[in-house]
């Protein structure tokens, strides 16, 4: 990564425009979305280019704040140009506008470090909406996206849970419906000092802090119902 490059970059100051760079190898798709994003006064198309290589040349040099990146473009592809961005600057913001609408490549362009992901399928307010919240550094996948995102989330938690002793595992279940230490305890046949004890390294494992966020991630892996 680039030093001059902050790791954490503070979200476009407010009044300015959101500058964004729109890297599709169609140059008719880049007029339409110019156009369209013209329309928003708090949008500035900034920058355009045609294929991996010039998007990540262009970013290097211009560091606009937030890159609209197809995946499919020619030589080097947009998966590839992400993944040389965020390692340029892993503070780069970065939507990926895409008719792939896989599993595989959802996942494959978060784990790279996009900040959001949007199917060309959606209406263009969902595109709008996307850029908004990735310029504010937050997550943003289209609607037809979510059930991805929760099998995603499943299988995370999932691998997650198998660091978990059969011990430890059971005390996250009982917590997850609600009993409290002393109550878990009584049914494990265990004291509440080492119900709480179990308790601490579970939290560890599962890199949460507080009960609630374990009850939040035994219900994303559907250990119990919400």
């Amino acid at each position: 990564m680039n030093k001059d490059n902050p790791s954490h970059r503070t979200a476009p100051v407010a009044g300015r425009p959101i500058g964004v760079l729109l890297a599709d190898d169609h140059p008719a798709l880049r007029a339409g979305l110019r156009s369209l994003l013209s329309t928003e006064p708090d949008m500035d198309v900034v920058g355009e280019s045609g294929s991996g290589e010039e998007a990540y040349a262009w970013y290097r040099a211009h560091q606009p704040d937030v890159v609209v990146m197809d995946l499919s473009m020619e030589g080097m592809g947009g998966m590839e140009a992400l993944g040389r961005i965020v390692k340029h600057d892993s503070a780069a913001r970065i939507l990926v506008y895409s008719v792939f609408s896989t599993e595989v490549m959802l996942n494959r362009a978060l784990s790279l470090g996009a900040l959001g992901y949007v199917t060309k399928g959606n209406d263009t307010e969902v595109l709008i909406d996307g850029i908004r919240e990735v310029a504010r550094g937050r997550g943003f996948v289209s609607p037809d996206l979510i059930s991805v995102m929760v099998r995603r989330r499943a299988s995370r938690e999932r691998s997650l849970l198998e660091q978990l002793s059969d011990r430890e595992f059971q005390i996250l279940v009982l917590t997850a419906q609600g009993l409290h230490a002393e109550a878990c305890g009584q049914a494990l046949s265990l004291s509440e000092k080492t119900v709480r004890n179990h308790l601490t390294k579970i939290k560890a494992k599962l890199g949460v802090v507080d009960t609630a966020g374990l009850v939040l991630l035994a219900v994303g892996a559907g250990l119990v119902e919400p």
